[in-house]
């Protein structure tokens, strides 16, 4: 953790955080005095979620989601903590600035939704074409401003040009200037009450949803889309096809693995608050579904790589899917039991 100061001669705690949005949003909670943690913030505003998107492509490669939408997690938590923020999107980047350049003068920090391709202080090797990258803006520097990003270690500058290219780029979910911070916080939040609320959401989104790409049925329908794709596709087709579902795992934030990790981190601290044994024994079993979505990565890129051919197979990959399918769905289903059963 390193303390920087704002503009309003106020302490800022930046914290280092698994995901932006939910670490962004723990961030503007904490700066009005509310502590809570990230895993929290992720399970209130039920960020647990998957999706596979063929009407959706990046580089030519279908998106697969591991989250919910980007946004959702910021707006749900908020809402269910009784958060009011004050939100703004923008057609004129010159107004878009200005209005954040007004709003850190007061001394409030303020989350940006960015591209983070455009962020020059990431190194070029970890920048690609992604608009949903959150950053909080601490306050206006000269030549630029300090911002807070939750994927480094401690704030950093960022050019003013920079920055606003990376708020207005275009593409897929243009972020046109999103900005949005606290306006007034309940220094008191009902947490049992936003547990209960986020977790029978979730339960609802990964069991409910009839749309056969969205949740448990989303995942059955990939793996068996990846064991057949190498017959539909040749090889190399199905190849870059599987490092999509890689990369959108392990790499570009929609957090396959690690989201199951903080999702059981948020159990073990709901489990503790409603001194719940069966919540502490479904955190355990998400950790454990989170070992088999490393595992799939894991024999993917051995497929990809084309090393152990004779033992990785697309059918293998597939099949550690459908393992993961049906854990969760019997996870879900004990969770949204449990649910009934506990009281705000």
């Amino acid at each position: 953790m390193i303390t920087e100061v704002t503009a309003a001669g106020k302490p800022f705690v930046h914290v280092h955080s698994a995901h932006c949005e939910s670490g962004v949003t723990a961030s503007l909670f904490r700066d009005r005095g509310v502590e809570i943690s990230e895993p929290m913030i992720f399970g209130i505003g039920s960020g647990i979620f998957f999706g596979h998107l063929p009407f959706m492509k990046m580089s030519g490669v279908t998106i697969s989601t591991f989250r919910s939408q980007p946004g959702a997690v910021f707006r749900k938590s908020a809402k269910r903590l009784g958060g009011k923020f004050k939100t703004a999107r923008f057609r004129n980047p010159k107004k878009g600035m200005d209005e954040l350049r007004r709003v850190l003068g007061t001394g409030q920090i303020v989350g940006l939704t960015t591209n983070i391709y455009w962020l020059s202080y990431f190194p070029n090797r970890f920048r690609f074409q992604f608009n949903g990258h959150n950053i909080v803006a601490l306050h206006e520097l000269e030549n630029g401003f300090r911002v807070s990003d939750p994927m480094l270690e401690q704030p950093v500058d960022c050019l003013a040009e920079d920055l606003e290219r990376a708020r207005f780029a275009r593409g897929p979910l243009e972020p046109r200037g999103f900005m949005y911070y606290p306006q007034s916080v309940n220094p008191g939040p009902d947490l049992r009450a936003a547990c209960l609320a986020g977790m029978k959401d979730t339960c609802n989104m990964m069991l409910k949803i009839p749309v056969p790409i969205f949740g448990i049925r989303g995942m059955r329908s990939l793996a068996k889309k990846i064991v057949r794709s190498p017959e539909k596709l040749g090889f190399m087709g199905a190849c870059r096809e599987l490092s999509g579902v890689v990369r959108m795992q392990e790499e570009v934030g929609t957090g396959g693995a690690g989201f199951r990790y903080m999702y059981a981190a948020f159990l073990q601290e709901a489990a503790e608050l409603f001194a719940s044994d069966a919540l502490t024994r479904l955190s355990c079993e998400m950790t454990a579904i989170g070992d088999i979505w490393r595992e799939f990565a894991v024999v993917s890129a051995r497929i990809i790589k084309q090393r152990g051919q004779a033992e990785e197979t697309f059918e293998k990959a597939g099949g550690l899917m459908l393992v993961c399918a049906g854990r969760e769905e019997q996870l879900f289903k004990d969770l949204a039991q449990v649910v009934k059963k506990l009281k705000a």
